[in-house]
């Protein structure tokens, strides 16, 4: 049992720092804007962060006690209707991520710029 929750943790800690990665990239990104361009980052629950940007949302799910996660990017509102792509990804205990639509694992730091990208058309 002590095993599993030392995983969670260590997940758990993995996923905040992806969202603190995510939220640096896009305040980065929003220094060249006007006020009225930036883009929104809500975390209203553990395991759960948004992006918005003009025309975009990001949705992305996370469960810490697994390392598994799903996205979901939408074209101006959340709805079956509006989706655009979605997909799931893998944070490994190495912190190497794995995005269901990449060869390969990426490092957290530039899975975290791809997810970024999604929202602001830079891929």
């Amino acid at each position: 049992m002590a095993a599993v929750t030392l995983e969670n943790r260590v997940y758990a800690e993995l996923w905040i720092s992806f969202v603190s990665l995510i939220r640096s990239y896009v305040a980065a990104h929003d220094l060249s804007k006007p006020a009225d361009g930036h883009a929104l980052v809500d975390e209203s629950e553990n395991g759960h962060l948004t992006l918005q940007s003009e025309g975009k949302i990001l949705v992305l799910q996370f469960a810490s006690g697994t390392g598994i996660g799903s996205w979901t990017l939408y074209e101006d509102d959340p709805g079956p209707e509006r989706v655009l792509e979605r997909g799931q990804f893998k944070i490994g205990e190495d912190s190497q991520v794995e995005l269901s639509d990449r060869r390969g694992t990426l490092e957290l730091e530039v899975a975290a710029e791809a997810f970024t990208a999604k929202v602001f058309d830079e891929e």
